[in-house]
C-alpha cells in the first residue's frame, strides 16, 4: 500500500508527498488543497512506481490530489465522500460538469448517511456503500470509568465547532457546580475569541491546552467525566464522539444529523439543539448530578463504538476494493 498526499514536511515510510498544500476556507472550516501540473506529475509518477490494483481517493471532486488522481489514472478508482454540503449552491451548480467523473468511479463510499444524502442530492441515487470512519477502539477502551466533574472539548477552534457556545453553557453551570472544570483541547482561528469569552472569575477553572498530540489523546480523555461536541452544523460524522465513546465517556453533543447517526440520545449520551447554551447546561448538569447514569451511558457507548474499530471498518473497505477490481478498469477516452 502507498499513501499519496500533500505534506508540509517529512513523511513516514510508505507515504509519497506531492508537495505543499494551501489552506482554503471550506464548509465552515479550512481545507488544505494541493493542485497544479507539478502535483499531477508527481501523482502520475507515484502511480507508475506503485503499480496498484486499485486506487482509493477521498473527496474526489475537491480541487486537490484526489481529483488529480482520478484524472490521471486508468485504474479502478474507489471514491470516499466525507462532506455534508447538500445545500452548497456551488456544489449543485458544478454537478452536471463533474457527473462524468462521478461515473468513472468504480465504487463509491460515504462515511455516513448524511454524506450519502449529499451525493444523492447532486448525482441521484446509486450504488453507494456507507462505511463509517474508524477509530482505534482498543487504544481508548482500556481507560478506567469516568469520575469527577471535568468537562472536555476536543476539536479545532473554529466557529462551527461551537466552543464559544460551550463556554457560555459552562459559565451558567459553574454557578451551581463550583467543583466543575472545563478543558478545551485544540487550536484554531477562534481560540482568542473563545478565551476572551471566559469570565475573569472562571479563568482558573477553564483551561486551554492547544493542539494535543494524537499519542496523548487517550490520556486526555482519561481525565474527563463528560465529553462535549457542541458543533453548530456541517459535520457528516463524529470522530471525537467515537473516541470519547470508546473511552467509556458519556457524550453531550449537538443534535445534528452527522452526530445523531453515531450517538443514541439517552443511551450513549445526550443530544441537544445546536447553538443553545441553556440546553447544553441542563444536559451537563443532568449527567453531573447522576454519576451512575453517566457511567452507564459511557459503558453503552464503549460497546457501541466497537462497530467502528478499525479492523471492522477496514474489512468493509477491503470488500469494496475487491468489488472494484472485479468490475474491471473504467473506460476512458484517449488522452489528448
Amino acid at each position: 500500500m502507498r499513501i499519496v498526499a500533500p505534506s508540509e514536511g517529512d513523511v513516514e515510510p510508505g507515504v509519497v508527498s506531492v508537495g505543499r498544500s494551501i489552506p482554503i476556507p471550506y464548509n465552515g472550516s479550512i481545507a488544505r488543497l494541493a493542485f497544479g501540473p507539478r502535483v499531477a506529475l508527481r501523482i502520475r509518477v507515484a502511480l507508475r512506481r506503485a503499480r496498484p490494483d486499485v486506487v482509493h481517493v477521498h473527496e474526489p471532486f475537491a480541487p486537490s490530489a484526489g481529483l488529480l488522481t482520478l484524472l490521471n489514472t486508468r485504474l479502478p478508482v474507489v471514491g470516499t465522500f466525507h462532506a455534508s454540503i447538500a445545500r452548497s449552491r456551488a456544489y449543485r451548480i458544478a454537478g452536471p460538469a463533474i457527473r462524468p467523473l462521478y461515473r468513472r468511479l468504480a465504487a463509491r463510499i460515504a462515511v455516513s448517511d448524511e454524506a450519502r444524502r449529499t451525493i444523492e442530492q447532486v448525482f441521484g441515487q446509486g450504488d453507494i456503500s456507507v462505511i463509517p470512519n474508524g477509530v482505534e477502539w482498543s487504544r481508548f477502551s482500556s481507560l478506567p470509568p469516568p469520575a469527577g466533574s471535568l468537562i472536555l472539548f476536543v476539536g479545532r477552534m473554529e466557529k462551527r465547532k461551537g466552543a464559544a457556545v460551550l463556554v457560555d453553557a459552562f459559565t451558567r453551570l459553574a454557578e451551581r457546580w463550583p467543583e466543575a472544570e472545563l478543558v478545551l483541547a485544540g487550536e484554531g482561528p477562534e481560540r482568542a475569541v473563545v478565551e476572551q469569552a471566559v469570565p475573569d472569575a472562571l479563568r482558573e477553572r477553564v483551561m486551554f491546552t492547544g493542539r494535543v498530540d494524537p499519542a496523548e489523546l487517550a490520556a486526555v480523555f482519561g481525565r474527563a467525566a463528560i465529553v462535549v461536541a457542541p458543533s453548530l452544523g456541517g459535520e457528516s460524522f463524529g470522530i471525537v464522539l467515537l473516541e470519547a465513546m470508546s473511552a467509556g465517556r458519556p457524550v453531550v453533543a449537538s443534535s445534528i444529523p452527522g452526530y445523531a447517526a453515531v450517538l443514541r440520545d439517552g443511551v450513549d449520551g445526550v443530544l441537544v439543539p445546536p447553538g443553545e447554551p441553556a440546553a447544553l447546561t441542563d444536559a451537563l448538569e443532568g449527567l453531573l448530578a447522576d454519576p451512575a447514569g453517566a457511567r452507564a451511558m459511557g459503558e453503552a457507548g464503549r460497546e457501541r463504538a466497537r462497530r467502528y474499530d478499525w479492523p471492522v471498518v477496514a474489512a468493509e473497505v477491503e470488500s469494496v476494493y475487491k468489488d472494484a477490481i472485479d468490475a474491471g478498469r473504467p473506460s476512458r477516452r484517449k488522452r489528448r
